[in-house]
Order: C-alpha cells, then structure tokens, then sequence
C-alpha cells in the first residue's frame, strides 16, 4: 500500500499528489492514565463523557468555566462539533501517553472505536484551581504509529518506508512540488508568487530543517499557506491512502450506502427551533446547519433517501413567518447539498448559482437549484419571499461562506449577520482546477 503526501482543497475537494510514499494498519490496545496527574484527571473526565455522544452529558460537563469551547481546536470547538466527532467516531480508547512528565499538561494518543483511525490530543489545565480547569486543548488525525504495526506483518518493511524520517532532499521536494501545484491551479496567480516567495524563503533560511516527521512537516506548510494566502481552504495532509481496488476490478470506487451514517450525526443539521414568544402571532424558525452531506449518486447509492431526510428536516421550517439560518458552526462539504437546499428558500428555479471554472476559464461543474417538482416527494419549500435571516462567524467556512453568498447575491437575505462582526474563515474559492 502507498502512502502520500497531498495538497488538498475543501472547496471542490480537489486533491494533489505531491509526493509518494507507503503505508498501514492497527491493533487495538487500551491504557489507564495516572489518577494522581492533574491534566490526566481533568483530560479522563472529558473522555468519559465524550465517549457517551450524549449531548445532555457533554453539555453538563463543559457547563461553567471546566472547559469552555473557546480553549478547544476546531473538532470540538462548539457543541455541535463535538457531538459530530463523537457519534462519527463512536468515542475513542487511550493507547499511549506521549507526554505526561508536567502535571499541567498531557499528551496522548487515541483511537477510534469504530475506525481504525488515530488521533493525538494535547491538554493543558490550569493546577492552581483545584477543579483543574481546561486552559488548551487541541486535538488531530494522525497515521498510525509504526509501533502499532505488528513486527510479523509481511508489509512492515513497506511501513518502515514510508514513515521513515524526512531528509532535507525530500523535504524540497516537497516545497517544490507544492509550488508546483499553486501555480498550475490556484485561481490568483499574484498570491502564488507571494506565496512561492515564502516557502522558498523559509526553506532557505533553513526553517525547515528540523522537520523529520512527515505528518508535523504537513502541519507547518499548512501553517505557513494559512499565514500567507489567509485562505483555510488549502492544506497539506500526510495521510494514508484508501484500500486499493480488487486486481481484477479496473472500475472507479462504487458509491456506498451512507444513509444510516448520516443518520447518526442528523445529516449535519442541529435542532430546529420555532419560536412563537418573539414574535406575536408569528413563527420565527431557526435552523442550524453545521455541514453539507454528500446527497447525489456520485457519492452514495441510497442519495434519494438522503435527499429525502435533508428535505423533510428543511420541510419543518417551511410553514414559518421568518427563518434563520444559522452557520455559524458550518464547517462547509459538498456543493451540489448547498445548492440542493437553497432549493427550498430560492424560486425562479433551475437557478444558476455558481460554476467551478479553472486558471485557463474551462468550466469543470455548474450548480442550479431544483425545480419544485423534482424535489423529494412530500417535501415543502419556505420559499423565495419570506424574511430570512443568516448567521455567520470565523467558524463558518467553504459550503457556509458558499451558502451565505448565494443568498445574499441573489438579494434572498433580509441580512448576514456575522457573530462579533467576524468575518467568516476564509476567502471563498470557487476557481480552482
């Protein structure tokens, strides 16, 4: 199996190879952490109700000043993407502690129940308060270690490879390749340079000559792209690569059944509001959307049946006065859900949204609304003329900024209402090959 390094952007989900390497598998093992190590009891009692994906439990846990969200990394930085991690995941057991020598702070890694997925999590509490209260905590994907691939397994030697330390050789090669892929793809050609400028800069002035791990080398490029081109739709990821095909199968991967995974986390929307006390006489619906599910066959054989559970959530909102969106919390996903959607609240459909359209103008995907007749059976629209209202924050980003400009470019929205008077995570991305 090979593993790889990729250039990956969340707008169209386009993905880059840079540069190839090789590959993994687990074994499930669980530890016990010290009971007497301040961040290891405050980091046990977050586990502890994280792994139950109860939504009461974890909203009692993290209720006062134990562990706010503002302290956390984006997977679990507000309720809602804490309760995604946790049902998708299915909670995680301990297999090592990498770091536990402060009494303030712990580093551990995990992984899942349900995947052979692995994570590393850093938490730092405050031990001046007895009730050790959480002041960081940040949590990641990472490869499977080499230590948990067993010694007999007849692909170790391709492990071995592949997780071996990077050497300055291919450390350019990397940066090269990278600047290889801006510059055939990304839409803005005077941000490449400035960017190009800057890996180049940093290579040179040696800022890279420390890194040996492949996975903490994709953080710091990740950092470095955030830092210049403030656009969170790139990144760089060390990752395993999907099963390879069956020797005698030459077709694309087949579309899987994804309903009832999707079910699990409500197909990424939060509980639906209707408020009656506001407003007198008046209905004012709100309805939080935190993601974009894949919902056509391209990516799923039961897409009908996820077209209809989509429908029907947004159906519940229909007969309101006024509604809300709220994205605040939108960490973005496939385009062609978006549109599907705004389906419901748009009119004048097919309605010709927005295009994905390449460095040399070729235009590679078109996206139109629905005609109400083609929606999923039983579904109701809320339609085009009622007041709407959309919330945004520096959450937002990719399908939520995509949403919230749709809307307002169509002159849909009574207004965008951005928390704090934040801007939303990223420059919306739309041309990229």
């Amino acid at each position: 199996m090979e593993q790889s390094l990729y250039y990956r952007d969340t707008t169209t989900g386009t993905t880059q190879e840079i540069m190839s390497r090789t590959d993994q598998n687990p074994t499930p093992i669980h530890l016990s952490l010290p009971p007497d190590h301040p961040a290891s009891i405050q980091f046990s009692h977050w586990l502890a109700a994280f792994n139950t994906a109860g939504e009461q439990t974890l909203v009692a846990y993290h209720s006062g000043s134990i562990f706010p969200y503002s302290v956390a990394s984006r997977d679990i930085g507000s309720l809602q993407h804490e309760l995604r991690l946790a049902r998708a995941s299915e909670g995680f057991n301990v297999i090592e502690a990498e770091s536990i020598s402060s009494p303030s702070t712990l580093v551990v890694v995990l992984r899942e129940k349900k995947r052979p997925q692995y994570v590393r999590v850093s938490i730092s509490v405050d031990v001046s308060n007895p009730d050790y209260p959480v002041t960081k905590f940040e949590i990641h994907p990472i490869n499977t270690p080499l230590k948990y691939i067993p010694k007999d397994d007849p692909r170790r030697a391709e492990f071995e490879k592949a997780l071996a330390p990077l050497t300055a050789e291919r450390r350019k090669m990397v940066v090269e390749g990278l600047k290889d892929v801006l510059r055939e793809q990304y839409v803005y050609p005077g941000l490449v340079e400035k960017i190009t400028s800057a890996l180049d800069t940093s290579l040179e002035n040696g800022e890279y000559d420390g890194f040996e791990d492949s996975e903490k080398f994709a953080q710091r490029l990740t950092s470095d792209l955030h830092s210049t081109a403030h656009d969170l739709h790139m990144s760089i990821a060390f990752r395993e690569p999907h099963p390879p095909l069956d020797d005698n199968d030459d077709s694309k991967p087949k579309p899987r059944k994804l309903f009832e995974h999707f079910k699990i986390v409500n197909f990424q929307f939060g509980d639906v509001v209707l408020d009656t006390d506001c407003a007198p006489g008046k209905v004012i619906a709100t309805l939080p959307i935190n993601g974009f599910v894949p919902s056509t066959e391209e990516h799923a054989e039961d897409w009908k049946k996820i077209q209809a559970a989509i429908g029907n959530i947004v159906s519940s909102v229909a007969d309101a006065d006024a509604l809300i969106i709220d994205l605040r919390n939108n960490g973005g996903g496939v385009p062609h859900t978006v549109v599907f959607i705004e389906s419901y609240i748009l009119d004048d459909a097919p309605l010709h949204l927005l295009d994905f359209v390449d460095q040399q103008g070729k235009t590679h995907n078109s996206f139109f609304t629905t005609p109400e007749n083609n929606l999923p059976s039983g579904t109701q629209r809320f339609g085009g003329t009622k007041p709407l209202y959309i919330l945004t924050s520096k959450n937002t980003i990719s399908g939520g900024e995509d949403m919230a400009y749709n809307l307002q470019a169509f002159k849909r929205t009574s207004a965008i209402i951005g928390e704090g008077n934040e801007t939303t995570a990223g420059q919306r991305i739309l041309l990229l090959k």
